[in-house]
């Protein structure tokens, strides 16, 4: 994916070069200021590739999330196009006002839009955040993209500070459409459901959930996870009975990990019967359906003390 391209269009989508009077990382979020926030397109910028969301920040400020690996790029390209170097203070000021709701956008794909599409999530009968204005419960109360939102927002964390990540390898967004009879009829919405739910009960902070088809963003986000996150349940898919550089990635890290399948692995295919990333994690979940992912969770919180 072309950076370039990528800042062009976040650009176009709040106002133009012209707009932008600031900009830093964090993360995995690019932070801008913008000078008239009236301009800012925040559709335009949802459907910007790349983009998994945005957080408002104050009256002229704006946070857009990208995936692991990818800001920093982003970031560089549009500090040239603007010709604006990383402005780190202007977004730590104290009286800086907190973040409003993440409004997720999860990239169009015909090829799973029955299994996924933001306007199908549901509220939670008891959100982790207050509403947006609209009165509507966000979809990062689902999916918990914003890797560091709990640290700006004061008073946002439980008692524990301890963050879960969940990595979700190939096909997984396809849950409910693909091999029904193998991986159940529950869609990958309600994976994300029993994920969050899961991780409030155990009394985890934050739970990211990542998805990706691709062997190379999977250990990005592995990597990213160092020292941002207190343990990891990862289901690679296939990438199980294939990737050693996975395992390299989980060995590099050393996170406490629990290895998660949803399906009886060890009742189908011979070559699915090897595990790389099984070296790498102290506890197996597997033939549970979507509802292994709440085990998951709640074992690695025991594993760690919570």
């Amino acid at each position: 994916m072309d950076r370039q391209q990528i800042a062009e269009e976040v650009l176009a989508a709040v106002g133009g070069k012209e707009n932008v009077v600031a900009n830093d990382i964090c993360m995995t979020r690019l932070r801008l200021l913008t000078q008239d926030p009236t301009l800012v397109d925040t559709e335009q910028l949802s459907a910007a590739r790349g983009v998994l969301g945005f957080v408002k920040r104050g009256a002229s400020g704006i946070e857009v999330v990208f995936g692991p690996g990818k800001v920093e790029a982003v970031h560089d390209a549009i500090a040239r196009i603007t010709g604006i170097d990383s402005s780190e203070g202007v977004f730590e000021r104290p009286d800086a006002p907190g973040a409003e709701a993440l409004h997720v956008h999860i990239t169009p794909n015909p090829l799973r839009d029955a299994a996924l599409t933001q306007s199908d999530v549901e509220p939670l009968d008891e959100p982790l955040e207050d509403d947006g204005e609209d009165g509507e419960t966000s979809v990062d109360e689902l999916v918990s993209l914003l890797d560091d939102l709990g640290d700006d927002v004061e008073g946002g964390l439980d008692e524990s500070d301890a963050r879960v990540l969940v990595i979700n390898g190939p096909n997984i967004n396809m849950l409910g459409i693909r091999e029904p009879d193998i991986y159940g009829s529950e869609s990958y919405q309600e994976l994300l459901r029993i994920c969050h739910d899961a991780a409030r009960e155990a009394g985890f902070s934050e739970c990211t959930c990542f998805q990706s088809n691709h062997e190379g963003d999977l250990i990005d986000a592995i990597q990213d996870a160092y020292g941002s996150y207190d343990g990891i349940v990862i289901n690679p898919g296939a990438y199980t009975h294939t990737s050693i550089a996975i395992l390299d990635a989980a060995k590099a890290v050393g996170l406490p990990m629990v290895e998660l399948h949803i399906s009886k692995v060890e009742e189908r295919e011979d070559f699915r019967q090897v595990s790389y990333i099984r070296a790498a994690c102290f506890e197996t979940v597997m033939g549970m359906g979507v509802a292994g992912y709440r085990k998951a969770i709640h074992d690695l919180a025991e594993h760690i003390g919570l």
